[in-house]
């Protein structure tokens, strides 16, 4: 039996920065049951895997620990080889995706704390969860995944989807802010301050000012009070903008063969 990990760092403002933060620079904190992040693929070996273990990590508010709630992943496959639908839009409540019943092929509850999984101690910069083999719920893993039998892949893989629900309030705001002015396409580093910049960002996010919805770029390096990126700056920077990490959440799956 083979074991392999699939991670996935999804951009959860992708093009809507208001799910993050309002144009005044107020909070828009996530409620329960709202959509964490719409479907992401996963590509695995064709036929039945089970999924072993998910481990999640969670940017904080300002740098420091998230607050404690629950997930809830949905697992979907394609149908006469088509994906699911859009289940709606993040930091809301599900609209759409009328044809999940048709799609759905698993689901799974991590949860916050207690019951053999969730919200490990230690980590200070956002939080580390995992889910266990048994919990208070009775919805922990393992679970069976297995994409439409009709439609695999021709190298041998077939691609199944994952979504993300919160159980509670989650805020992804960073309190990182800009110091200075910036034209678009100036450069690649972006002078910050007031919280450390290592606190929010890490190599891979893609990052936004708090008021444009297209993204600002993608990180390189980050020191604690630069943030350089792979390629200038796409958008203009104003003083004290803030900047915000569209991928707070780094996923890793955990499956056996």
């Amino acid at each position: 039996m083979g074991q392999f990990t699939i991670r996935i760092n999804p951009d959860i403002v992708d093009g809507d920065i208001s799910k993050f933060i309002a144009d005044d620079k107020t909070d828009a904190p996530f409620g329960a049951s709202d959509l964490l992040f719409d479907w992401q693929a996963l590509s695995i070996p064709k036929g039945a895997c089970t999924l072993q273990n998910i481990c999640v990590y969670m940017l904080g508010e300002d740098g420091g620990v998230q607050a404690d709630r629950d997930l809830y992943f949905v697992f979907a496959k394609k149908v006469d080889g088509v994906a699911p639908g859009t289940l709606g839009e993040e930091n809301a409540a599900m609209t759409a995706c009328f044809e999940l019943p048709l799609h759905l092929i698993g689901a799974c509850k991590l949860e916050a704390t207690g019951g053999g999984a969730g919200h490990l101690l230690g980590p200070a910069f956002g939080n580390v969860m995992h889910t266990g083999i048994a919990g208070a719920s009775g919805s922990q893993l393992p679970i069976v995944l297995q994409g439409e039998r009709e439609s695999y892949e021709g190298d041998g893989f077939d691609t199944i989807y994952v979504a993300c629900f919160t159980g509670g309030a989650l805020d992804f705001s960073t309190g990182v802010l800009s110091t200075g002015a910036i034209t678009a396409d100036d450069n690649t580093t972006v002078e910050v301050d007031t919280v450390d910049a290592r606190k929010c960002f890490t190599k891979g996010d893609t990052v936004y000012v708090h008021d444009v919805d297209t993204a600002l770029g993608v990180v390189e390096s980050v020191a604690s009070g630069v943030i350089t990126l792979t390629t200038n700056n796409v958008v203009a920077v104003a003083n004290n903008d803030e900047i915000i990490n569209g991928s707070p959440m780094k996923l890793t799956f955990g499956f056996t063969r």
